[in-house]
């Protein structure tokens, strides 16, 4: 909504009733309980019956690839990727085992992606065994406040990022790209900042590079739980 909102020409093209500029459109359910907490983190919570004993517990960061600069194109990405790696309190992908331990999905865009503006990790985790959501919320803030980002962490990492990377060159990727270009318009922030960023960075860019991006944009008053 926020992107179309931008170019009215593509109001014709959503569907549903018509609205205008005054119009306020829902953005939250009825019952969504939500605040922020003292620290500044938002929260938001929705009970839902089904499926039944599940929780879907995201950590949302409110910023993505647009606000890298031209040396930092794709950090997002990778710092998303290293908290699956380790945190202060979790080494040597113990996070990744906690999951497979918990019978959690875990696997490519399941748990985590990055877009343009915003960075998201998600866990779909058990509410019948004691102890997980408190557990899996424990989780979510390591990689809020705690993602280890070192120069050997980074290095490990990168081969799988540039996997990612080389993948994105495929034909839907190229047509994905395309069509962004279509949308904004050549020489725009949109065409310059797509997420998988470039392989350059991802080959070149160094640890303290991450970790000073890293610190700047993962604040309480830039995230929520959900």
């Amino acid at each position: 909504l926020d992107l179309l909102s931008s170019f009215s020409n593509l109001r014709s093209l959503v569907g549903g009733p018509s609205c205008s500029d005054e119009d306020e459109l829902p953005r939250l359910p009825p019952k969504t309980a939500t605040g922020v907490l003292t620290n500044g983190l938002t929260y938001f919570v929705l009970k839902n019956k089904e499926p039944k004993n599940r929780a879907e517990l995201c950590l949302a960061v409110g910023f993505g690839s647009l606000v890298e600069e031209e040396e930092e194109r794709g950090i997002a990405h990778i710092i998303e990727h290293l908290g699956f790696s380790a945190t202060k309190a979790y080494e040597n992908h113990a996070i990744v085992k906690f999951l497979e331990s918990i019978g959690a999905p875990f696997g490519a865009c399941q748990n985590a992606y990055t877009t343009f503006d915003r960075t998201v990790y998600t866990l779909h985790v058990p509410t019948d065994k004691e102890g997980l959501v408190e557990e899996s919320l424990k989780v979510l803030r390591e990689f809020a406040y705690f993602t280890r980002i070192s120069e050997e962490d980074l290095d490990k990492e990168r081969k799988v990022v540039l996997e990612e990377w080389r993948e994105s060159r495929n034909a839907q990727g190229r047509l994905s790209e395309r069509y962004v270009q279509a949308l904004c318009g050549k020489g725009c922030r949109w065409c310059e900042r797509l997420p998988i960023g470039k392989e350059e960075v991802i080959r070149g860019v160094s640890s303290e590079t991450l970790r000073k991006f890293y610190q700047k944009y993962y604040h309480p008053a830039q995230m929520a739980i959900i």
